[in-house]
């Protein structure tokens, strides 16, 4: 069972968080958002979905890369 981890604004930004999973050996794939106007994921926001088992793992590679991103921000 496949569940969403999070909602990317866009096709670019659901593309960082993929290859993001991937560095941390996570599948991940993607879901159209029901958007007026959205005729697939390319088109506008769309879910992240990962493996169930998969979801703390995803999750907790997310936030350390917001904190890095956060630490490398404070230079």
């Amino acid at each position: 069972m496949k569940i969403s981890i999070l909602v990317a604004a866009d096709i670019t930004e659901a593309d960082e968080v993929q290859r993001l999973l991937a560095t941390a050996g996570i599948e991940s794939s993607l879901e159209a958002v029901e958007a007026e106007g959205a005729a697939s994921a390319s088109d506008g926001p769309c879910r992240v979905l990962v493996a169930a088992e998969q979801q703390e793992s995803a999750i907790a590679a997310l936030q350390a890369d917001a904190e890095a991103d956060e630490d490398a921000d404070g230079w």
